[in-house]
């Protein structure tokens, strides 16, 4: 539950800060773009008056009646000067779009050959996004209206287990090659080749996370040991003179700190898939926004197989496997 308070009616928007009963607050702005060109203007005016005097985190989104990118339209009746204006704001305000899942367009005209737009969108500050990184966004059906209703669901995701994450730093490390060619040669009785390889590369997997927490173990647990105690040898160091062992065991942990903020600058570069910036780059909360849009965008929140939204995938392999095992026939050991 949330209590909305201080709202403010414009023109074209309604703002109000939104009070969950756990975190930070944030401002919420809802907005209904007019349709005259000189009234967009005015629009867009308001919309950076009401950042300008709410800096803290901030959520755009309604129907904006404008587009900013030759995509959010599917035909070249572009008004090219309007969309520039709407990318400034956005670059000014430094405000990016939540990714919709399902949907390219969510207005239609309605008719015999529709005009469609992407018009209704939700927008985000970077303090937003970093406090609500697991949110998800997508399209419910038009029913009576000719916009998509959009659900922004902000539930924090359970833990569950992990999925497998292969680092590209482990091929460093010495002992890798030898744990994977030991787990390559696990032998399983299927006689299926796809099967088998499926088994071997579940079985590498395994192999690799059990190595890689007793050789690594968690970067972000042993960055904040490292911080604690180099921070409680700093304040014994006011008031006494160190030990030889205290001094080596500070020197050691701020050269093995070092260390393992790289090994995370690493790891945050790989999960972001930028490959446009230096590998000196240590910005790492730009690397995490990135990695966290890529985790949006990438997540399956449902599959549809023949007009069935839900899917047995352990079913859906097996059909899989019968459909390239009758392609195949007796070449299946190829």
């Amino acid at each position: 539950m949330v209590q909305l308070d201080s709202a403010h009616v414009d023109v074209n928007s309604v703002t109000a800060r939104v009070a969950p009963a756990y975190g930070a607050p944030w401002w919420l702005t809802c907005v209904y773009g007019p349709q005259d060109e000189a009234a967009k203007v005015a629009f867009l005016a308001e919309l950076r008056e009401i950042r300008r005097v709410r800096p803290e985190p901030w959520l755009l989104c309604g129907d904006f009646n404008m587009i900013y990118r030759d995509e959010d339209k599917n035909n070249n009746n572009l008004s090219r000067r309007m969309m520039g204006r709407f990318r400034r704001f956005l670059n000014d305000g430094v405000l990016k779009e939540l990714y919709l899942h399902g949907r390219r367009y969510t207005w239609s005209n309605e008719r015999e050959t529709p005009t469609l737009a992407r018009l209704d969108r939700v927008f985000c500050s970077s303090d937003w996004e970093e406090m609500h990184s697991s949110c998800s966004l997508r399209c419910l059906s038009t029913v009576i209206s000719d916009h998509c209703p959009l659900l922004l669901d902000c539930t924090p995701v359970a833990a569950g287990r992990g999925r497998f994450q292969f680092e590209k730093f482990w091929m460093n490390l010495d002992g890798f090659e030898e744990v994977v060619g030991s787990a390559w040669s696990f032998i399983d009785g299927d006689p299926g080749p796809f099967r088998r390889l499926v088994a071997k590369l579940k079985h590498i997997a395994r192999q690799l996370m059990s190595w890689a927490d007793k050789k690594v173990g968690s970067i972000k647990l042993q960055l904040m040991t490292a911080r604690v105690i180099i921070y409680r040898l700093d304040v014994a160091m006011e008031s006494r003179q160190l030990s030889p062992d205290e001094r080596g065991l500070r020197a050691l942990l701020k050269r093995t700190y070092l260390g393992l903020a790289s090994l995370e600058r690493t790891m945050a570069r790989q999960r972001a898939k930028i490959r446009w910036l230096g590998e000196g780059d240590a910005n790492t909360a730009f690397f995490h926004q990135h990695a966290s849009y890529r985790r949006q965008k990438n997540v399956i929140r449902s599959l549809r197989v023949g007009g069935a939204i839900t899917v047995d995938h352990a079913a859906m392999a097996e059909a899989s496997y019968d459909h390239f095992r009758g392609l195949l026939g007796s070449d299946m050991s190829r």
